[in-house]
């Protein structure tokens, strides 16, 4: 009895408001032409040991010059942030997010003046974005280098760029690639970009029929290997 009640005091002490410590140091609200944003900076630490993946939970260093992620989601519709922040947080990438989506492709100057991420590459991530947007960001002449695109349903073929389009020569130039996140059945005509360029994961859907929450972490950790955040 004693060991039934000392773990259900144990269980209500976890549970508690405040015990789950926060993956993010601050957020902060940060407006672009008119539109709503809210910045997430990552808590970062020392080592455990020099050269040591482990961190030291008591040794918190300056989040500066930290690879970031913009990440865009519909204007309608669901925002699912628990499953696209935390994942974020865990490889200590800096957040932008416009939760209410956006008119126009953000900005590429959004985050280098700030110094948690000055200096430092940068990706976008787009959730569920249409046509007309994701053509937008593609032809955007300061297009990140990487780009995760998460849909229900792979983007039209004439969302991407063709061979002959301006759009497609401007995408040759860059260093930029593209990883497509879809659900099974809705593969992606992307046979006119080089497959170094762009990588298709196709998912099962979950229990109500969306992108299952290993697709945001799959993402997560694509965009952090290319911008090589450690």
């Amino acid at each position: 009895m004693k060991n039934a009640s000392f773990a259900c005091c144990l269980l209500v002490a976890l549970l508690a408001p405040g015990c789950a410590s926060s993956v993010w140091e601050r957020t902060e609200k940060i407006s672009s032409n008119g539109e709503e944003a809210r910045l997430y900076v990552p808590k970062l630490w020392a080592p455990l040991l020099p050269g040591s993946v482990y961190p030291n939970k008591h040794a918190p260093v300056p989040t500066k010059g930290r690879p970031a992620v913009i990440v865009v989601c519909p204007g309608a519709g669901r925002c699912p942030k628990s499953e696209i922040l935390r994942p974020l947080a865990e490889r200590g990438i800096v957040v932008l997010l416009f939760e209410a989506g956006l008119k126009e492709p953000p900005k590429a100057d959004l985050l280098r003046t700030r110094p948690e991420a000055a200096g430092a590459p940068q990706g976008l991530l787009l959730v569920e974005p249409t046509a007309d947007f994701l053509r937008g960001c593609m032809g955007a002449r300061a297009t990140p280098a990487a780009v995760a695109i998460l849909r229900g349903r792979a983007p039209e073929p004439r969302a991407l760029p063709s061979p002959s389009s301006p759009s497609r020569q401007l995408f040759d130039r860059l260093p930029r690639r593209v990883l497509l996140a879809a659900l099974l059945g809705s593969e992606a005509n992307v046979s006119s970009i080089p497959s170094d360029e762009v990588i298709e994961k196709l998912y099962a859907p979950d229990a109500a029929g969306r992108l299952p929450r290993e697709a945001y972490r799959d993402a997560a950790e694509w965009l952090a290997g290319e911008l090589g955040a450690r």
